[in-house]
């Protein structure tokens, strides 16, 4: 039975959330020259844990080291792949677009829009694969404070608030939201202003290593409309 690791990796760039694809050789098994999601095999020598593989798997296709992984669900039949039964273990990782640049020629950054709207058919299951990581990180992101990975490490609350709302796919009410991500106690305040059109604007920052923090209350809610309580 073969047995691989699979990653979304995603960022968010010119507005959207984008998912990094890598272009299988002309002389792969299957799906020669497809877009995939980055994956491999793992290594009984190299790799101690799943998410060690995932990080070297990443490095190895596209020189990239995420600041948040996570295994999302493990995945096994006999229709995923051409040659029978087949398993992989599945995984969310999350870049900040400055960490973003891949070194490899054969990997692309694209529209998790466009591969949903099938404008690129992906190898294998992959588009239900990434359809599962979305979920999980939308899922989280109602609760949690998992998409400040995809922020950079200084911002604004407004970027922050936009980052959810693409995530989310649902405009926020501004207030409720800062009162979330403040009551989060994950960010530290700079001491930075930046003069706008109406207030100064506060640069805020956070350690990317820092643990994910749950909200007390859910993150969800339309423009104009309050979030739920």
């Amino acid at each position: 039975m073969i047995s691989t690791i699979d990653t979304v990796l995603l960022r968010i760039a010119d507005n959207e959330l984008q998912v990094l694809l890598w272009q299988r050789p002309q002389d792969s098994r299957a799906y020669p020259d497809a877009w995939a999601l980055p994956g491999g095999w793992v290594s009984e020598e190299q790799d101690q844990t799943l998410e060690l593989a995932t990080c070297r798997i990443l490095e190895q296709k596209a020189g990239l080291k995420p600041d948040y992984i996570e295994q999302v669900a493990t995945i096994g039949n006999r229709t995923r792949d051409p040659d029978g039964w087949s398993m992989t273990v599945l995984h969310l990782a999350l870049i900040r677009f400055s960490c973003s640049e891949s070194t490899q020629t054969n990997t692309r950054w694209i529209s998790v829009d466009a591969v949903r709207n099938k404008a690129l058919t992906l190898a294998f299951d992959h588009a239900e694969l990434l359809d599962k990581a979305l979920e999980r990180l939308s899922t989280k992101a109602r609760y949690s404070t998992l998409p400040l990975y995809l922020a950079e490490q200084e911002l604004k609350l407004p970027e922050l608030q936009r980052i959810y709302e693409v995530v989310l796919g649902n405009p926020l009410h501004k207030r409720a939201f800062r009162e979330r991500i403040l009551s989060a106690e994950v960010l530290e305040d700079t001491g930075i202003r930046i003069q706008g059109r109406g207030s100064p604007a506060t640069i805020y920052r956070y350690q990317p290593d820092c643990a994910v923090r749950l909200f007390d209350r859910m993150m969800q809610g339309a423009m104009g409309e309050s979030i739920s309580e």
